[in-house]
Parts: C-alpha cells; structure tokens; sequence
C-alpha cells in the first residue's frame, strides 16, 4: 500500500484510534514487525523505551494511553511518498499521573509495509516530555 490517499487514511485513522484512547484498534493499523521509537535516551523517561514487534509495542501503547491525553490536535502538514510518510502536528498533552499539561510540536517519520505501520520515529520536546512526567 504505498497510494498517497491509502497511506494518508491509514495514519490518520491510527491516529483517531490513539487520541481516542481505542489500543485495540490502534494495533489493528500496525505491521506485525512493528516498531515505535520516541527520539530521546531511556534514562531521561520511562517513555523513551524503544519497543519492536507487535507485542511490545502494544504494551507501550497501553502505557502512553493510560499516562498521557491529547486535546487541541491540529495537523499542521502530511507528507507521503511511496512507503515513507512524515507528520507534523502539535497538539496539549496532559501527564495524568502528573496532572500537568503542555504543549508540543510533533513530527513523526513512518514506514508503511502491507497496508500497516511498520515503524514509527516521533520527534518532540524530549526535555519538555521528561519535565511533564516528573513526580
């Protein structure tokens, strides 16, 4: 699946399932082989493990759902080309545990193979991600 169109909807679908809160139907976008990688070294945060495979991922899914809340999301530009795709949004990010909120500028580089999210690289604020966890 690399039509620009298909890849757009995939992403954007995964996304609307993540914002949501929905795991089951967030994994249902992700490649069996997956992988997610927030940019930043595990020592600073919990968050910046770097899960492969479908299980894994899910379990750090689960965890970034239970820990942190999306609101004000805009999507600030979708680029796709082939099986390469980036996103660049920004969106309030609430730490429950925390109770603190800020905001963050995001962008995302995946790889699309069999019509699912194969990897995942998200690039934000990794001090600012680090500082909103802190107890």
């Amino acid at each position: 699946m690399t039509e620009r169109a298909a890849v757009e909807t995939l992403i954007r679908d995964a996304y609307a399932a993540r914002y949501r809160g929905d795991l089951d139907a967030l994994m249902e976008y992700l490649h069996p082989d997956c992988s997610y990688r927030l940019a930043g070294g595990p020592q600073a945060a919990e968050v910046f493990v770097q899960p492969e495979g479908h299980a894994a991922v899910r379990a750090q899914m689960a965890g970034l759902i239970a820990t942190y809340v999306f609101s004000n999301v805009e999507e600030l530009a979708l680029t796709v080309d082939g099986d390469r795709a980036t996103l660049h949004w920004r969106a309030d990010v609430e730490c429950k545990p925390t109770g603190r909120t800020e905001s963050f500028e995001i962008m995302d580089i995946f790889t699309i193979a069999d019509g699912k999210v194969k990897s995942l690289v998200q690039f934000t604020d990794t001090a600012g991600v680090a500082r909103l966890s802190s107890p």
